[in-house]
């Protein structure tokens, strides 16, 4: 991660993100700390895993984002957003069978 090539507004969402799983911050608290609102907060979220910052983020309590304290954290985190992946392709699939019927080919 280049920390020297961040916005200034990914620097303060890096900033209200808490190390480690236990102490993980729902969405709404980052948004309140950071001054973004929810939907530049998830752009500036992916911006930052693109630039090497591992977030992760928790389904579970503590509900929310967080950056890994260790390498168990960073799996756990990355088994969150693979099923959240599964999920969100099985909702392609279905609607893809929905529009198949409603529309046909």
């Amino acid at each position: 991660m280049n920390i020297n090539k961040l916005t200034k507004q990914e620097e303060q969402v890096l900033a209200c993100l808490p190390k480690g799983e236990k102490n993980a911050k729902k969405v709404k608290t980052i948004v309140l700390q950071s001054g973004c609102d929810a939907r530049e907060l998830h752009v500036i979220k992916q911006s930052l895993l693109k630039k090497g910052v591992a977030i992760g983020s928790s389904r579970h309590k503590p509900y929310g984002w967080f950056i890994p304290a260790n390498k168990e954290e960073a799996k756990r985190g990355l088994l969150e957003y693979s099923s959240q992946a599964a999920t969100m392709n099985k909702t392609v699939a279905r609607f893809k069978a929905a529009i198949q019927e409603e529309f046909g080919q």
